[in-house]
């Protein structure tokens, strides 16, 4: 219950409405009480048995039936029977409008919680790094931030809801009953102690599973976004029956584990409907010879009895089924709380100014590894202030890994980076991430309109982005977009080459001092490649550019070349005399990788 717990804790700002819907509830208590308890003098009425003349009746008991008698010897029993009607419909009316209100109060409780816990969830994800978020599946946070939250704010929040009224309604319901028959109400509480037992083992056992289910239905949620995003490739090699072969196995496993969960919650009905049924037959035969009797029961004051008693019921049931909601909901704020208590990667505090950009950029025995193979190997490069720094060589050598290191995405797990005399480890990365700029191989573009995509909602100015949009060769598909006019998820609604060259705009929007460009002119083709390629080379021009590429005209200008295999920096040196040298770089280009130039023509 640490969870739940927890959610409480969370509720704090809502302090208020909590306080008044706990009023609200006590109120429906009273009239709910009430509108029974003005049933007793309807029904002896009609029972011609005034209830005034009863031993050992409880004191409040014997003043209501003298006082009925007594306004029933000045009006009349017609007139006293329309009176008490009176009253018991305006009681009923004050229950359902005081429930309501209380309703109504908890509303924004519910919901603000559940906004508050999405609100943290997102601020989390965008605050913790890439390797902490390649630990888990994007579907299975994408179900922590849906179903889970929706299970906290439909099982556990309107549990709690039941926890405000029902223990009230039962608390007072049983003072009443005791006032009433007291050997009548223990044999009434006999339910409780078995029932909780009960509740206690199946609850422990629904937690469980609920909380595999909700794994599951994470694994579900991953296959469904990968069918979306990969549904090309699917239809292209026509594999359509084994993804679905796939997907039906993880589904099975859901829903066997749901109908676990099903099961087991819905047991908790049964169990409280056939415990209370067993006490109130019971109940009937004791207050039964207790009216027959004469002592301490009419035969009204057993009808209300009962109707108190079987109020009594709901509320136990309703407690019976929140205990079950919020050991299902615990497993999904557990799941919530998993992501919220994941720490997120320090930051320094050093700032960076605007001198240390005029400083080179050191990598010094550079060692990076993920968690199943290793990527740099004391790999050792200076890259020079306001200079290009090309980055070549062979396919999963590091050249994209060491583009993610000095973005600041991880920290080397040994060696270092440098910037002037400031360590990564030790910057501020707001600070040092102001100054970056980059264009990564494959455009991440958001549902939102050209604008937004290269602004990213920052407070720039209008000049800046049209600059942004004529630099980077936007103008001939921009206007096909009205302002506030979405270009699709992920940009589905550009071709290739202009997904990149809104990215490309972006970095021109962003006016860095260090750019980092990882095949930023892959996906365009020759006409594209031509037309941006002379604006990278303006936005290149006294800015310290890292740029990772397959193509001459990209790096053939470049101050200097850094050959990358292997996770080390194999050969370094300008294009003129690394082709002199008749080394691996020499190699590449006499392959034909590397066998263009700026004009497209052969070399």
């Amino acid at each position: 219950m640490k969870a739940f717990i927890r959610i409480l804790k969370t509720m704090g700002p809502f302090a208020s409405f909590i306080a008044l819907a706990a009023f609200f509830n006590l109120l429906t208590v009273v009239f709910s009480i009430g509108s029974i308890g003005a049933l007793i003098p309807l029904l002896n009425i009609i029972f011609d048995t005034p209830g005034s003349d009863l031993v050992g009746a409880a004191p409040w008991k014997v003043a209501l039936a003298t006082r009925v008698e007594a306004y029933r010897d000045v009006h009349g029993a017609s007139a006293t029977l329309v009176r008490i009607i009176g009253i018991v419909f305006v009681i009923f009316i004050g229950k359902n409008v005081s429930r309501y209100a209380a309703l109504w109060t908890l509303a924004p409780v519910r919901n603000g919680v559940v906004a508050n816990f999405k609100q943290a969830l997102h601020d989390k994800w965008i605050a913790l790094s890439l390797r902490q978020h390649s630990k888990w599946q994007k579907g299975d946070l994408l179900t922590r931030a849906t179903a889970d939250l929706n299970e906290i704010e439909w099982s556990m929040l309107k549990g709690m809801e039941g926890f405000v009224r029902d223990p009230l309604m039962i608390l007072g319901t049983l003072a009443v009953l005791f006032s009433m028959s007291p050997t009548l109400t223990l044999w009434a509480l006999a339910i409780i102690p078995i029932s909780g037992l009960l509740i206690a083992t199946v609850g422990k056992s629904l937690k469980r599973s609920a909380k595999e289910a909700q794994g599951l239905l994470g694994q579900n949620t991953t296959s469904l976004e990968e069918a979306l995003s990969n549904l090309p490739i699917i239809k292209s090699y026509a594999v359509e029956a084994q993804m679905s072969a796939h997907f039906s196995a993880s589904v099975r496993s859901w829903q066997k584990t749901m109908i676990k969960v099903f099961r087991k919650r819905d047991l908790s009905s049964p169990i409280a409907e056939v415990l209370g049924v067993s006490v109130l037959l019971v109940v009937l035969y004791l207050g039964g010879q207790e009216v027959l009797s004469g002592k301490r029961l009419t035969g009204g004051e057993l009808v209300a009895f009962i109707l108190l008693f079987y109020q009594l019921i709901p509320a136990f049931k309703n407690v019976t089924n929140a205990l079950y909601d919020i050991q299902k909901g615990n497993a999904s704020a557990e799941r919530i709380f998993e992501v919220l208590d994941t720490e997120i990667p320090k930051s320094g505090t050093q700032p960076v100014e605007a001198a240390h950009w005029n400083q080179p950029i050191t990598l010094n025995k550079v060692a990076f590894a993920y968690e199943d193979r290793n990527v740099l190997d004391d790999l050792s490069l200076v890259i020079p202030p306001g200079k290009t720094t090309a980055l070549v060589g062979p396919s999963g050598g590091g050249k994209s890994t060491l583009l993610y290191l000095l973005a600041g995405f991880d920290h080397p797990q040994q060696g270092a980076i440098t910037l002037g005399n400031l360590d990564l480890r030790d910057v501020d990365l707001k600070s040092f991430r102001s100054g970056l700029g980059w264009v990564p191989q494959h455009p991440l573009l958001f549902n939102d309109s050209i604008y937004g995509n290269i602004t990213l909602k920052s407070a720039g100015s209008k000049s800046a982005y049209e600059a942004a949009v004529t630099a980077a060769h936007c103008q001939d598909f921009v206007s096909n977009f009205p302002e506030g006019h979405a270009i699709g998820e992920g940009g589905k609604f550009l071709s290739g080459g202009q997904r990149q060259r809104v990215s490309i705009a972006r970095a021109f929007y962003a006016d860095p001092k260090l750019l980092l460009l990882d095949e930023a002119t892959a996906a365009l083709d020759n006409e594209s490649e031509a037309r941006v390629q002379q604006s990278l080379e303006a936005l290149m021009q006294g800015r310290t550019t890292v740029v990772v590429a397959h193509r001459l005209s990209t790096i053939k200008n470049a101050d200097q070349i850094a050959y990358i295999e292997g996770g080390r920096v194999v050969e370094l040196g300008t294009h003129n005399a690394l082709l002199e040298k008749g080394g691996k770089y020499a190699a590449l280009v006499n392959l034909g990788s590397l066998n263009a130039t700026e004009d497209g023509s052969p070399e």
